[in-house]
């Protein structure tokens, strides 16, 4: 569970906005900017880069996800600021819950405001913002807005939710390590394939009778299967760790995108590619 220090800075107000759809409009702009209540307020609005589906969610496909993502941190960034709002703004994580728990580590808000469609869209953020009801401290606002006729956004409901010690319901409560991190559906996917194949891997790769060094600087079938085992294991095995033990540090970003498509991508085709030198 991630526990910052929830209570007021000394600067102010902190609201951490989570823009899982689009601030426009004055309806909506106003269900933000009214949580000033008069105060001195600081602002940091993330904007997740969600897929366009869970299964793109899970594969890693984020190129498109970080445009649109990009485009709607753009224009609800301007949209708060004509609120007389000062807005730090940046893109976030896929999963919203680890978006929440970024923002947070360098950003101790007294308030999260999760702005999404009501019905949740197609990149399944219900189930999302119910987990970070579960997670985290500071109070919840969450405001769901509809787009009647693709005109402008109404709000079509607000929850309001207290600081998570009070909110816990003990017989909802999950049993569950305090020492991992929170995973995605791509983070888990990775892990499985990560395990399962490299031992398919290396079960291929101790197959077959070639003698290893047959005939000069020749190279053989396993020799082939060997290396590519090794390779992907590399791969593999450094990707796990960084899942497990470096998930809530540095390991983010590209560097995290660019080893879980290797891993998921390319664990398959090195099983094919061993399976062909057979």
């Amino acid at each position: 569970m991630t526990s910052p220090d929830t209570k007021q800075s000394d600067s102010g107000y902190r609201l951490l906005v989570i823009a899982a759809d689009t601030v426009t409009g004055a309806q909506l702009r106003d269900a933000v900017a009214d949580r000033a209540q008069d105060r001195e307020i600081e602002v940091r609005l993330i904007a997740p880069a969600l897929a366009g589906s869970k299964l793109g969610h899970v594969m890693g496909d984020v190129d498109e996800a970080r445009a649109v993502a990009a485009e709607r941190l753009e224009r609800s960034t301007e949209e708060l600021e004509r609120a007389g709002l000062k807005v730090d703004g940046a893109i976030g994580d896929g999963d919203l819950k680890l978006a929440i728990q970024d923002a947070l580590q360098t950003f101790p808000a007294d308030e999260i405001v999760i702005v999404a469609h009501r019905d949740g869209g197609d990149v399944f953020e219900t189930q999302w913002i119910e987990g970070a009801e579960r997670e985290f401290e500071p109070a919840i606002t969450e405001i769901y807005v509809d787009h009647p006729d693709r005109g402008e956004a109404v709000v079509a409901d607000i929850e309001k939710l207290p600081a998570g010690q009070d909110r816990a319901d003990p017989e909802e409560e999950e049993s569950k390590s305090r020492n991992l991190p929170p995973f995605s559906p791509r983070d888990l996917l990775g892990i499985a394939v990560a395990i399962v194949g490299t031992i398919v891997l290396v079960i291929l790769a101790a197959s077959g009778n070639d003698n290893l060094n047959d005939g000069d600087n020749a190279f053989s079938s396993q020799s082939a299967r060997i290396l590519i085992a090794g390779a992907m294991a590399l791969l593999n095995l450094a990707h796990v760790i960084g899942l497990v033990l470096f998930q809530s540090g540095p390991y983010r970003g590209f560097g995290r995108d660019l080893f879980a498509r290797l891993s998921l991508f390319g664990t398959p085709t090195a099983i094919i590619a061993c399976l062909l030198l057979t």
